[in-house]
């Protein structure tokens, strides 16, 4: 990531389906689809779908997705929703 928040130069534009991390929001989601030229961005358990610029996109890392995985799994076995 840049100093602004960006995703790092070069990073090629997600699709629908990708793992991404919004730097604005510092949060992870599956990209859902693209309205006006910005992502559609949905939490990979599920929830409300967030707007990202293109720009503040970049795809998740192997330890992040492991994160999440850790996590969902976690929460099934819990009996809440992660």
């Amino acid at each position: 990531m840049d100093p602004e928040g960006t995703a790092p130069e070069g990073t090629e534009e997600p699709v629908v389906g990708d793992l991404v991390i919004d730097e604005a929001r510092k949060r992870m989601g599956v990209v859902t689809g693209r309205v006006g030229g910005r992502l559609q961005i949905r939490p990979p358990a599920g929830g409300t779908e967030w707007d990202c610029g293109p720009e503040f996109a970049r795809p998740a890392r192997a330890d992040e997705i492991v994160r999440v995985n850790v996590a969902a799994v976690s929460a099934k076995y819990q009996g809440r929703r992660a």
